[in-house]
């Protein structure tokens, strides 16, 4: 089985709906937790329906996935709960950059 590392992307294919790239955000054994949209949660999803995605999907994907959480100046990035209080949305509103 795979192994995935945090800022991985995949595509997550079970075989009956469209496919969808995401982010990774740890590799827990069987499963992974993956960002599929712009919110800071990750969705734990069963490994044998991820793959590593292509460049081509890479490029096509939505810009945003995982909000800030995999832009290299997010404080808590790794370690980020994903529960409404972002880091880096609070560090991006202090610097004002928002």
């Amino acid at each position: 089985m795979e192994t995935y590392s945090f800022g991985d992307w995949v595509v997550y294919d079970p075989g009956y709906k469209n496919p969808e790239i995401g982010r990774v955000t740890e590799d827990k054994g069987q499963f992974a937790r993956v960002c599929y949209h712009m919110g800071c949660t990750a969705a734990s999803t069963d490994k044998q329906y991820l793959r590593p995605a292509t460049e081509a999907e890479i490029q096509a994907a939505p810009h945003g996935i995982g909000h800030h959480r995999f832009d290299p100046w997010c404080p808590s990035a790794k370690e980020c709960p994903g529960l409404g209080r972002c880091d880096a949305k609070a560090k991006e509103v202090e610097n004002g950059m928002d």
